[in-house]
């Protein structure tokens, strides 16, 4: 019987991590004993599905897809939202995060009407103050969790949720598919980079993508970091200067490993 989710492999290599860190072990367990509380907690509408659903985890192993049945997340939804991994990137036109401007600061036509005359008034006076990093840029954007859900049968659909309004910061990273990396090993390399991240501003959105960028012909990977304007608007530009030192030291390591032409810094 088919697995219902593809084998997550990036959960397997990050719990390793997670169990070596009593806090992160800690914020997996009530992350999804929330989920299963009676204010969040879903029932399935249709017994028969519930028990197919199970019947089918049982005979895969498949804990994801049982977890998905119980609390509306798959384990790498799980990590997701307790802050242990980064969310996906899907690239600058994706799902999640939605871009509200253009790389030059400009509202997008399409979303105009979507953000605040104060909104855009502070993303503006952030990105005339904020000097950039190379082959960096300022956004205003939107980061959701993107939740799995079943629907009739055994089929799966994506919902956003929890919408966070904020300044986005891409960085470009050297392009890890090019060193045969597969997303799990990239992921693994800016581990401790996301980690010190978290450090700094806990609240802050993580989005890394493999080999999501493309510039003059060369792909790249990307690592975005969402800064929800009512949580930092008193400090943003503050936190924003030590996020740019932590993942140009991550980005350092990277073209060390990855050769000197891995990313030109100097393209814009």
């Amino acid at each position: 019987m088919a697995l219902v989710l593809p084998r997550e492999e990036e959960v397997e290599n990050m719990f390793s991590r997670i169990l070596s860190s009593e806090e992160s072990c800690e914020r997996l367990m009530e992350t999804f004993y929330d989920h299963l509380c009676d204010d969040k907690r879903e029932m399935d509408a249709d017994p028969q599905h519930f028990a197919e659903v199970l019947l089918n985890a049982y005979k895969n192993g498949d804990v994801s897809a049982l977890l998905l049945e119980l609390c509306n997340r798959s384990m790498f939804d799980l990590l997701k939202e307790a802050y242990l991994i980064p969310r996906r990137f899907h690239g600058k036109s994706g799902a999640n995060p939605v871009l509200l401007t253009d790389a030059e600061g400009n509202l997008l036509p399409n979303k105009s009407d979507k953000v605040t005359r104060h909104e855009y008034k502070k993303f503006h006076e952030i990105y005339e103050a904020h000097h950039v990093a190379p082959r960096s840029k300022l956004y205003l954007a939107d980061g959701y969790h993107l939740v799995r859900y079943y629907t009739t049968g055994m089929q799966i659909c994506e919902k956003q949720e929890d919408k966070e309004r904020g300044i986005l910061i891409l960085y470009a990273l050297p392009d890890t598919k090019k060193l045969h990396l597969t997303e799990a090993q990239a992921y693994d390399i800016i581990w401790s980079t996301f980690q010190d991240i978290q450090k700094e501003a806990f609240s802050a959105i993580v989005f890394y993508g493999q080999d999501t960028g493309l510039k003059s012909g060369k792909s790249f990977d990307e690592l975005g970091v969402l800064l929800p304007i009512h949580q930092f608007e008193s400090n943003m530009l503050h936190h924003m200067r030590a996020i740019d030192g932590l993942v140009l030291s991550c980005r350092e390591e990277m073209i060390k490993l990855a050769g000197s032409n891995s990313l030109d810094l100097t393209s814009e």
